[in-house]
């Protein structure tokens, strides 16, 4: 790894934080209340399970991030979240912005899971439904989410934003 790369990570995953948060200058919040973990490998349902005890022990869901070199832009991310009494493991999660919305949520690639969001407390909240029925009816909502978190990577960027890597990006 370059020096430079620490850098770009930090700054996807504090622009990720801002769009899944609805606001800008949480990522130190966003950091604390949820684990992220940054791999070079996307996340498998195997790999996901292992974090059962640690998010049922913390409350605290896991965030699995892995880029594709193809598709450096549109991060897999692996979810792992207590929803009530059970135990929810996601292994590819689309982003979701809805028209003139601030505030991306997360979808299950097969639209048939429902959704996730982030509240102001910054605890996942499960919705049986999907913003969409499917990946067609909902590709206008993922393209206006995907554009919204380049956006916030190059304002960041521009302005020479320096973000700290969560322990588990950094262990990863």
């Amino acid at each position: 790894m370059n020096d430079l790369q620490p850098r770009i990570v930090a700054n996807q995953l504090a622009a990720l934080a801002h769009l899944l948060t609805g606001r800008p200058g949480r990522f130190d919040t966003f950091r604390d209340a949820v684990d992220v973990i940054v791999s070079g490998s996307r996340p498998t349902a195997a790999s996901l399970l292992q974090f059962q005890p640690r998010v049922r022990a913390s409350g605290r869901p896991v965030l699995w991030i892995h880029n594709e070199p193809d598709l450096p832009n549109v991060p897999v991310i692996g979810l792992a979240t207590k929803v009530g009494g059970g135990f929810h493991v996601v292994e590819s999660c689309m982003l979701s912005v809805s028209p003139g919305g601030r505030q991306a949520v997360l979808v299950p690639d097969g639209f048939d899971l429902g959704s996730y969001r982030f509240r102001s407390d910054l605890r996942l909240k499960h919705s049986a439904r999907a913003p969409a029925a499917d990946y067609d009816a909902g590709e206008a909502g993922m393209k206006r989410a995907y554009k919204k978190l380049a956006e916030f990577m190059v304002d960041q960027w521009k302005r020479g934003d320096a973000f700290a890597l969560p322990t588990l990006a950094r262990a990863a």
